[in-house]
C-alpha cells in the first residue's frame, strides 16, 4: 500500500477486505456469536458515522442545515428546485462512506479471525514487521542511494510518522509476549531459550528503529505521543501486577493523561487556533487550512470534500492540491466541529474497553494493552498531522483495533474485580 499508493491500491484493499469478511463469517459459530456480542457494545460508534455521512449526501428540506453554496448555485442557475445538501460533492462523500465500510469490515474480520491465540500472534508479528519496515524506510530515505526509491516522509499526509509511532507499541507488545511466554515455562530460570531472546531482540530492534525514525523526522511532539503510548502499556502491566481493579485504574490513568496534557500542550503549541496550534508544516498550508476552518459550516462541507473546497482558497496557478495539516482539522472541515467531540468519545470508549480487558486478562494481556496504546497514539497524533488519511495507516489501525478487541476477553477476563 505504501509503495503502490493510489486508486489501484485502495480498490485492491477494498476487494481483500470484502473477501476476508466473507471467509471470516464462515468460521465457527462460537467465534461469530462472541464477535456479535462484542460489537453490540460498539454499535453506536459504528453506525453514527454511517448515518451522518448518509445525511450529508441526501437532499434536505431545511435550508438552514445545508451548505450555503447550494443556495448560491440555485440562484445563479435560476433553478429553485435544485436539491440542496450538506456535502459540496455528494459523489466524493459517497466514496468516503464506502471507504469507511471497508475499514469497518477489515476490523470486524480481524476480530473474528484473531479470537484464536495463535492467529492473533501471527497478526501481531505481521503488524510489527510492517510498521518496523516502514520506519526503516524513513531511515533509508535519508541515504542518497535510497532517496529516489522512498516516498517523502515529512508531508502532512505521509503514513511514515504514524507507522513509526505504532511500531513502538506493537514491538513493545512483542517484547511483552516473549516475557509472558517465558514466565509460563516450567523452568523460568533457563535464560538460554531461543524463543525468549528472539522475541526480545526483534522487538527491541523494532522499537529502536521506530524511535530513530521519529527522531530523524524531527518530530518532538510525536515522540511525546509515542512515549504516552508506551506509558499506557507500562501502566497496565503495573496495575495488573499490583492487583488493582480495572475501572479505578482507568480513571487514574485518565487523570494522569489530563495532567500531562495540560502541561505538555502549551510547550508544543506554536500559536493559532486550538486545532492548528500543534501542527508544524509549511505556513501556507496552515494558513489555507485556517481560512477553510473559519469558513466551514457547523455541520461541515461533507466527507471527502477537502480537495474540492480548498480550490477556492488556492492560487489559480497552484501546482499541487491542498492537504489538511492534521486529521483534527480535516474532520472539523468535512464533518463539522461536533464530530470531533463525538469521535473523541468513540476513541475513549475503545481505549477504556481494551484497557479494562487488558487489566482483567490472566494471559495475553499484551494484545489489548498494545491496541489501547495504539488508539491513544492515533488520537493524539490526529492533532499533529493528517497521516490517518493514508489508507496504509488506516489498515494498520483497523487491524490493531480488531486484534485488541478480540483479545480483550479470555478465561479470566470475565471475573468480577
Amino acid at each position: 500500500m505504501v509503495i503502490a499508493n493510489g486508486v489501484f491500491a485502495q480498490q485492491a484493499i477494498a476487494l481483500v477486505a470484502a473477501v476476508m469478511l466473507a471467509l471470516a463469517v464462515r468460521g465457527a459459530d462460537a467465534e461469530l456469536t462472541s464477535t456479535a456480542q462484542l460489537l453490540k457494545r460498539f454499535s453506536a460508534a459504528i453506525l453514527i458515522p454511517v448515518v451522518w455521512i448518509v445525511v450529508q449526501i441526501l437532499p434536505l428540506p431545511f435550508s438552514s442545515l445545508v451548505n450555503p453554496i447550494w443556495s448560491a448555485t440555485s440562484i445563479a442557475l435560476n433553478a429553485p428546485s435544485l436539491p440542496v445538501r450538506i456535502s459540496l460533492d455528494p459523489g466524493a462523500t459517497l466514496q468516503g462512506l464506502f471507504a469507511y465500510l471497508v475499514y469497518v469490515s477489515l476490523a470486524v474480520s480481524t476480530i473474528i479471525i484473531s479470537r484464536d491465540r495463535h492467529r492473533a500472534e501471527t497478526i501481531l508479528f505481521v503488524l510489527c514487521a510492517v510498521t518496523t519496515f516502514m520506519s526503516l524506510e524513513v531511515l533509508l530515505g535519508r541515504l542518497d542511494f535510497f532517496a529516489a526509491m522512498t516516498p517523502a516522509a515529512d508531508a502532512p499526509t505521509s503514513p511514515f510518522p504514524a507507522a513509526a509511532a505504532l511500531a513502538t507499541v506493537a514491538n513493545t507488545a512483542l517484547v511483552a509476549r516473549a516475557f509472558e511466554r517465558h514466565l509460563h515455562r516450567r523452568d523460568i530460570r533457563d535464560l538460554a531459550s531461543v524463543r525468549l531472546w528472539l522475541g526480545l531482540l526483534s522487538g527491541s530492534f523494532g522499537i529502536v528503529v521506530a524511535i530513530a525514525a521519529m527522531a530523524t523526522l524531527a518530530r518532538g511532539a510525536l515522540l511525546a505521543v509515542a512515549g504516552l503510548g508506551l506509558t499506557a502499556i507500562v501502566f497496565i502491566a503495573a496495575v495488573r501486577r499490583l492487583g488493582f481493579r480495572s475501572w479505578p485504574s482507568a480513571v487514574l490513568f485518565a487523570i494522569l493523561v489530563a495532567i500531562v496534557g495540560s502541561l505538555a500542550v502549551p510547550r508544543f503549541q506554536s500559536g493559532g487556533s486550538s486545532l492548528l496550534g500543534l501542527v508544524r508544516f509549511a505556513p501556507e498550508t496552515v494558513a489555507l487550512a485556517g481560512h477553510m476552518l473559519s469558513d466551514a459550516p457547523w455541520l461541515g462541507n461533507g466527507v471527502g470534500t477537502f480537495s474540492v473546497a480548498s480550490r477556492t482558497y488556492q492560487n489559480i496557478d497552484a501546482a499541487a492540491p491542498a492537504v489538511a495539516p492534521s486529521t483534527a482539522v480535516l474532520v472539523a472541515i468535512e464533518s463539522g466541529r461536533p464530530a470531533l467531540v463525538i469521535l473523541a468519545g468513540f476513541a475513549a470508549q475503545l481505549f477504556f474497553a481494551m484497557f479494562r480487558g487488558a487489566v482483567r486478562r490472566g494471559r495475553d494481556s499484551f494484545f489489548a494493552s498494545a491496541a489501547a496504546a495504539g488508539v491513544l497514539v492515533v488520537f493524539f497524533e490526529g492533532f499533529l498531522d493528517s497521516s490517518f488519511s493514508s489508507p496504509a495507516v488506516r489498515i494498520v489501525v483497523a487491524v490493531m483495533i480488531g486484534l485488541g478487541l478480540a483479545q480483550s476477553a479470555g478465561r479470566t477476563s470475565g471475573l468480577k474485580r
